[in-house]
């Protein structure tokens, strides 16, 4: 945890798991100052007294060699020490702490002591800084797995207004259409952490897209990221389920399909949709806080959780004119490269500067 010559004002990065849009913040701002990073959840739920402790004795090392700025990714338990204890903390809200819904037990507002540790933290924090508006009042018209007024504002009554918007980044030279063939009739959808029946298989709207499959037998479907793909046993056909794969092969997998679908009940600024589109995908999303905003014209929206609209929706694209579809690819492009992690690093930066 030594401190070296690229920055005389060192940060925390606080995070429950170092997930792809964590680490990219972290590889990022690490490139102008020195960023401590502490991973707060260490197992199961009943080690949390111990990480407290843990991350307690992390701060206070952090404290004496200089430290006064903490940013964590998520609000929640790992967010309650660092304010606590007088840091300047601003927390990247980033879908599930913006949110409540029980029936496919996903939301970290569901939780009776998670949502005191939220409301402690949020009011506390100098900033709060949602990857999207919307997450800070949005209207759930989509499903019925949740109450229809959410957002983080919503759930904490007469929080001071301290929330800037900074979206996500995305490595536009990476992820990007190689000209390979594309299956003419196919879709593609990340669910990292799926298993048949859990929650993510329902907030990713996998048993959705399972059944707009049986009835579309001409058409592909891909879902990369599941966490256990035996445990779906007997599938339709053309459903074709894969673990989680290196991002290489998950931009060259977007590059051999039409489209991204994202029917999910509920997401932040989802990552996987915009690599998909920067790849060159149709994207077809859930009418939910940023998804219509980020897809443009581009694409579909699906404004129920049925799959009956799902399919419709895929068929509209089907029968799009060739010209009309390569308008739609190149504007899925340019809508996410517009978003740069140079852009979120300067404007988080200035967040910072600022306290």
């Amino acid at each position: 945890m030594a401190l070296d010559h690229r920055s005389t004002r060192p940060i925390v990065y606080v995070y429950p798991k170092r997930f792809h849009f964590v680490a990219k913040d972290i590889d990022a701002l690490s490139r102008d100052q020195v960023v401590l990073e502490h991973g707060f959840l260490s197992g199961p739920v009943w080690l949390v007294p111990f990480d407290l402790v843990r991350q307690l004795l992390f701060l206070l090392v952090a404290k004496a060699k200089g430290v006064k700025v903490v940013l964590a990714h998520f609000a929640g338990f790992h967010t309650t020490l660092p304010v606590l204890l007088g840091f300047r903390t601003h927390i990247i809200v980033a879908g599930s702490d913006a949110c409540s819904f029980p029936g496919i037990r996903y939301g970290s507002f569901r939780k009776p002591m998670m949502r005191w540790a939220m409301t402690y933290s949020m009011r506390g924090a100098s900033t709060i800084l949602p990857v999207h508006a919307s997450l800070e009042r949005f209207s759930n018209t989509f499903s019925e797995f949740g109450p229809k007024e959410q957002g983080y504002a919503h759930f904490i009554p007469a929080m001071h207004d301290r929330s800037i918007a900074i979206p996500y980044g995305f490595d536009a030279a990476f992820w990007r259409p190689t000209g390979a063939s594309r299956e003419p009739r196919s879709s593609i959808c990340v669910a990292f952490g799926a298993a048949n029946g859990n929650a993510v298989h329902f907030r990713k709207g996998v048993d959705l897209i399972m059944e707009a499959a049986s009835h579309m037998p001409d058409h592909r479907f891909t879902i990369v990221g599941l966490v256990a793909p035996a445990s779906y046993g007997s599938t339709p056909q053309n459903v074709h389920l894969h673990g989680k794969v290196p991002p290489s092969e998950l931009a060259a997998m977007f590059n051999s399909h039409g489209n991204v679908l994202q029917p999910s009940v509920m997401e932040g600024f989802p990552n996987a949709v915009c690599e998909a589109m920067l790849c060159g995908c149709i994207p077809i999303v859930a009418d939910i806080t940023s998804m219509p905003s980020i897809i443009g014209s581009a694409g579909g929206v699906l404004r129920q959780r049925d799959p009956g609209a799902l399919i419709m929706e895929i068929r509209k694209i089907e029968d799009l004119p060739s010209a009309e579809i390569d308008r739609q690819r190149a504007e899925a492009r340019n809508r996410i490269a517009a978003f740069t992690i140079e852009e979120r690093m300067e404007r988080i930066e200035a967040v910072l500067s600022a306290t």
